[in-house]
């Protein structure tokens, strides 16, 4: 992976976590799915994985089978 690729998929990660803080998002919404994503930023397939990776990693996100992804309640 290069560098700049590791920017981008923070840089998605990075605006999809300020739409949560902002509250645009709010718990039990789902996200678009990873390839309306890739075309929302303009980035590859693999660029948006890695993103919705870290942001389910950090538990802000969860994938539901079939379903896509939504958003994860805060915990307290």
């Amino acid at each position: 992976m290069s560098k700049q690729q590791g920017i981008l998929y923070e840089q998605v990660a990075g605006k999809i976590t300020a739409l949560l803080e902002a509250g645009v998002l709010r718990p039990g919404d789902r996200i678009p799915s990873v390839r309306r994503a890739m075309e929302q930023h303009g980035v590859s397939l693999s660029t948006v994985v890695q993103a919705y990776l870290l942001l389910e990693n950090q538990g802000l996100i969860e994938a539901r089978p079939r379903s896509g992804y939504f958003v994860r309640a805060r915990r307290r």
